[in-house]
């Protein structure tokens, strides 16, 4: 780049002007013309190969100078989004000074100043938004000639797009063969392991993209491109839309490239994608735990929406013989296993405004005692309280809304505990239950999923169950995993579990926390009753619910809409 040295405007022989520059390598170099810049543009394009498809698609011009190849070129290619990159601002500035761009169409844009790869992020979002549209490129000879090292990269990465062609290349037949190629967001998410597994032994083959939280969506989209053209995948899919941006970029190009995409949500989808409208599609098929969720997300504008609820991982949960080191640290009458969710509502609080606070807790004391959707919840509220959340903006009121929900859950686990004190009762969690929960029940660290969950469920009389609130019908991740330990569950009731499970033979099911004293004595009276119970549990969640039967019966819907 030319750092700090200015351009030097010239008059050309025959009219116009030309532009003189010192050159990365410290050369001064002429970028168009000393006789007729004009005439010269002319020719340089005449003599350009220009794709037939590019010319309604994206094309990009690398190098500005004063503009005249671009006004020729915007003349050739009326129906084209010209992008064009320049190194230098101070290039720029001189066109427009002499009034060189003012007869551009208005759609034309700039990218300038920018290092190569931020050039071709732009290069990458233009083409997203036209629908991943073919690509075309045109360089000025005596801007690469000048600064090589800025426009090579750049020409050499659009010459491999153009030449392989890529918008055609990712648009195929989907679900050719009977066994499906799954493209899975490689987010580390407690359901990734169990979906791969499920998959894989199900015969279906995984390929996994690795993405981070905050990455741009150009960045992402880049790797996904390398993923597809690799392996040819069936659809994408990831849980609770990890991943997805929230301005809808990845959206729109799988959209774009007509790729499907499966999105289950094992967690509130109204306080994930809830006001960003850029992330709904035809061609997003949405999964959701809760049945409540259906017809919201369906308002929202996905078409293509079902209930799949959680399962159980057989090969991780399942009966265990305990050494006598494991059952001393684990064995207790009743164990619960859950975050206080002191974290979730600082952070939800902190985001709302001060005057916000105090309505989203007096919410949320009242939501702890029902179960429905927060909407309707929210209906029945006052009509001030009402109107106010109403009027919130998308964001806020999303923040509201959560806010409301995890202290609601809170005040609700908190409430089932001390029912229970007294009881040698066991809590394995954050270190956030030392500030609300009696200091006389057993606290405990959290637990590893995997390694040592499945021994504190086999360890316990009695597991627990408290389901969050953002669950008006559905059961959790806890519903499933210990019945298939072979352990004895008692849960609250919710409406999935009369689906899901025998309530009395398969679970215990309790309405309201103060019926849990007698349950709890009833059944640690009972160790046969319970063994027998939890028997059963185990047989149903073998039979009925395993990540198997969910990602078959995910596929099953999937091939029938996109195959």
């Amino acid at each position: 780049m030319m750092g700090s040295t200015a351009p030097e405007i010239l008059k050309a022989g025959k009219g116009g002007f030309t532009l003189r520059v010192r050159s990365e390598a410290g050369v001064t170099k002429t970028l168009h013309s000393l006789y007729d810049p004009v005439e010269e543009a002319r020719r340089l394009v005449a003599k350009a190969s220009l794709d037939p498809a590019a010319q309604e698609g994206v094309f990009v011009i690398l190098g500005l100078g004063l503009g005249y190849h671009v006004a020729e070129l915007a003349r050739r290619l009326p129906r084209a989004v010209l992008v064009i990159v320049e190194s230098e601002p101070a290039i720029l500035d001189a066109a427009r000074s002499l009034g060189l761009l003012d007869g551009l169409p208005a759609g034309v844009r700039f990218v300038v100043g920018q290092p190569p790869s931020e050039a071709l992020r732009a290069v990458t979002r233009a083409q997203l938004e036209a629908n991943m549209a073919p690509l075309g490129f045109f360089c000025l000879p005596s801007a690469l000639a000048a600064f090589p090292g800025y426009y090579g990269p750049i020409v050499r990465a659009l010459e491999k797009s153009v030449s392989v062609r890529i918008d055609a290349r990712l648009r195929y037949a989907k679900f050719r063969h009977s066994s499906a190629t799954v493209l899975l967001m490689g987010f580390p998410y407690f359901l990734s392991r169990e979906i791969e597994r499920a998959l894989e032994t199900l015969g279906h083959r995984t390929i996994k993209v690795p993405v981070s939280k905050g990455e741009a969506g150009e960045v992402i989209v880049a790797r996904f491109i390398e993923a597809i053209l690799a392996h040819k995948p069936d659809f994408l899919l990831t849980v609770n839309h990890l991943g997805f941006d929230e301005e809808g970029v990845l959206t729109g190009f799988f959209r774009s490239i007509e790729m499907p995409v499966a999105s289950w949500f094992v967690d509130s989808p109204e306080l994930i994608v809830k006001g960003f409208a850029g992330n709904v599609s035809p061609l997003c098929s949405i999964f959701v735990w809760d049945r409540s969720y259906v017809e919201p997300m369906k308002r929202m504008g996905f078409e293509d929406v079902h209930y799949l609820p959680l399962a159980a991982d057989e090969t991780v949960f399942r009966p265990i013989r305990l050494s006598t080191r494991q059952r001393r640290a684990c064995e207790c009458d009743v164990g619960f296993v859950a975050s206080s969710m002191i974290e979730a509502v600082e952070k939800w609080f902190g985001r709302l405004r001060p005057e916000l606070r105090s309505l989203a807790d007096a919410w949320a004391k009242d939501f702890a005692g029902t179960r429905q959707p927060m909407e309707a919840f929210c209906r029945g509220r006052p009509e001030q309280e009402r109107r106010l959340v109403e009027g919130l903006s998308a964001k806020e009121r999303m923040d509201f809304e959560a806010a409301v929900l995890w202290k609601a859950t809170m005040i609700y686990r908190l409430s089932c505990l001390e029912a229970l004190r007294g009881f040698d009762l066991s809590v394995r969690g954050d270190a956030g239950w030392a500030e609300i929960l009696d200091p006389q029940v057993r606290r405990l660290p959290r637990l590893d999923y995997y390694r040592e969950l499945p021994l504190f469920y086999n360890a316990c009389k009695i597991n627990l169950n408290a389901t969050s609130l953002q669950m008006p019908q559905a059961v959790n991740q806890r519903v499933f995993d210990v019945p298939a330990c072979g352990a004895f569950l008692l849960a609250d009731r919710q409406e999935a579990l009369e689906e899901l499970f025998v309530p009395g033979l398969e679970v215990i099911a309790f309405e309201e926390p103060d019926e849990l004293p007698d349950l709890v004595r009833h059944y640690l009276a009972r160790p046969e009753e319970r063994a027998r119970i939890a028997l059963r549990g185990r047989e149903r969640v073998l039979a009925d619910h395993t990540y198997r039967k969910r990602l078959a019966a995910l596929i099953e819907r999937m091939r029938a809409r996109y195959a």
